[in-house]
């Protein structure tokens, strides 16, 4: 067999050979082999690809069970339709015993892929085909012959300082009728389809993880409330009641805040600019603070913390006292809920509590969800220990209480001489409500998709270029055939082989005996 014949069936691109295909007819490792070979094929790796989107897409028309919407829905169907979409799993269908084998036999599908490309690619890679003939140098996409009467260790000399500059590693080997000079750059690129396989692979297993193992609850906070358990959602459709999941730290809040379009007007969504919730993570020694707003959730070893609803209004995070001295000015303070301020004069006076519509008949309760009678209560502590209670309201409730024409029937909020009023506040629910997911995989498929995108950036962008310059003598003349071969992006590799030949024929070619190279 000679060279031009090896060449021609030499496997290019990581195909295997025929004899490699053929398997072994009549036995149970050859029907082993044609399943697996089925298996690995690109038919069967689009249609998996193709179930797995229909199921996405299924499940997103179709209201999950642990969805808010799904009991609606599920109240609108007849029970053959419950019956059905039950048994199918239509219901949980990212839990469904047909969706776990597509996602198996995918990951399974690229597995045997890469393995069936592994030994050409390592043959790629461990041993090039660094000798050539003529024909085969002028069989390459990309070829061109050069004439010239230098001799031989001058060519050589001039194509290693080509090929180098280039980036074309060059190295020679001799044959008993030529000596080839033999480059490539970017032999790595073979691996790409490795990092594809790969990242798509880390993105199944920790969407799986995900499913298998992930959950989603919520909590229900209020200022100096904590929370050491989650409260999942029950299912009608399986029947499960609402349940309580332990965390492994403890959720403690701080405050409650609003940040209103116009602080004067209510408390409603149309006036609202966003919602913050400030917690402290106490988990064993490790105290960690966080405010969590709309579309601004945090993290927390695989849980994740989302803003997710407030409760009713009458509420109010901080408050503006002015205190008011017999003979003196007026001086304003700002207090928030459960913290202390010292004030010379008077003591140590703590924000307890709020409420925005303060009962006739003095009890500290609230009747409605609005700021009628709002009113704050505060804890005073004087100079010489002693500790008093007592509610503050604003101007005009406080002057009702002065000359005595209120309903409100309320001690006047008046101690060491100092008498105190309800200046501002700043508006509030009385407690947020989190969503919490506990996402096991998440940390994984977030490195999957860096992973996926960087790969296919490389498949791109990069190829493995394979240049040969073949010397071959011809009477007082040397022929230099040169053919060169990329794995993808030819175009980028016909602009350097061309201004590469050009190169050649202005440092070791008198001429060319072939049009100047093209694909």
């Amino acid at each position: 067999m000679d060279e031009r014949t090896k060449a021609t069936i030499e496997p290019e691109e990581g195909l295997p050979s025929e004899a490699q295909a053929m398997g072994r007819p009549g036995s149970i490792l050859g029907a082993v082999d044609r399943v697996l070979r089925w298996l690995s094929s690109l038919q069967v790796g689009i249609a998996l690809m193709l179930i797995l989107i229909a199921a996405a897409i299924v499940g997103t028309l179709i209201p999950q069970h642990t969805t808010e919407d799904f009991e609606r829905f599920y109240a609108q169907l007849t029970p053959a339709e419950r019956a059905l979409y039950g048994h199918l799993g239509l219901f949980d269908v990212y839990h469904s015993w047909w969706f776990t084998t597509a996602v198996m036999l995918f990951a399974l599908n690229l597995v045997l892929c890469s393995i069936d490309r592994l030994p050409a690619t390592l043959q790629y890679i461990r041993h090039p085909k660094v000798s050539a003939t003529p024909e085969f140098a002028r069989s390459q996409p990309f070829s061109a012959v050069l004439r010239t009467t230098r001799s031989a260790a001058e060519v050589l000399e001039h194509l290693h300082h080509l090929f180098a500059k280039y980036g074309w590693r060059p190295r020679s080997t001799t044959a008993p009728s030529v000596t080839t000079v033999f480059g490539e750059r970017g032999a790595w690129s073979r691996w790409n389809f490795f990092l594809v396989h790969t990242s798509i692979l880390v993105i199944l297993g920790a969407a799986f993880v995900s499913a298998r193992w992930g959950y989603e609850g919520t909590m229900v906070l209020s200022p100096g409330a904590h929370a050491t358990a989650l409260t999942l959602p029950g299912s009608r459709w399986r029947g499960l009641p609402e349940r309580s999941l332990p965390l492994p730290f403890t959720v403690r809040c701080e405050a409650l805040r609003v940040e209103l379009k116009n602080p004067r007007g209510p408390l409603i969504p149309q006036n609202v600019i966003n919602w913050y919730t400030d917690i402290i993570i106490e988990d064993g020694s490790i105290r960690r603070r966080a405010s969590i707003a709309v579309n601004t959730p945090f993290d927390y070893r695989g849980y994740r913390f989302f803003q997710s609803g407030t409760g009713r209004p009458g509420d109010a995070s901080r408050i503006t006292l002015a205190i008011r001295a017999e003979n003196g000015p007026e001086r304003l303070i700002s207090l928030v809920k459960n913290q202390t301020v010292r004030v010379p004069g008077l003591g140590q006076i703590r924000f307890v509590r709020f409420t925005g519509d303060f009962r006739a008949a003095g009890s500290p309760g609230s009747r409605s969800d609005g700021y009628e009678n709002p009113a704050a209560e505060l804890e005073i502590i004087t100079a010489s220990g002693e500790t008093h209670t007592l509610w503050v309201f604003d101007e005009r409730v406080t002057e009702q209480l002065r000359t005595g024409a209120s309903r409100i029937t309320s001690p006047e909020p008046e101690i060491s001489g100092y008498r105190l009023v309800l200046k501002d506040f700043d508006k509030v629910s009385f407690e947020h409500i989190l969503q919490v997911r506990y996402d096991p995989g998440v940390t994984a498929l977030y490195a999957g998709f860096v992973l996926l995108t960087l790969s296919l950036l490389f498949v791109f962008f990069s190829s493995h270029e394979r240049v040969w310059a073949v010397l071959e003598p011809e009477g007082s003349c040397l022929l230099v055939h040169v053919g060169a071969h990329a794995s993808r992006n030819e175009d980028r590799l016909k602009g350097r082989f061309q201004a590469f030949v050009r190169d050649a024929q202005g440092t070791i070619a008198e001429g060319t005996s072939d049009p100047p190279p093209t694909q």
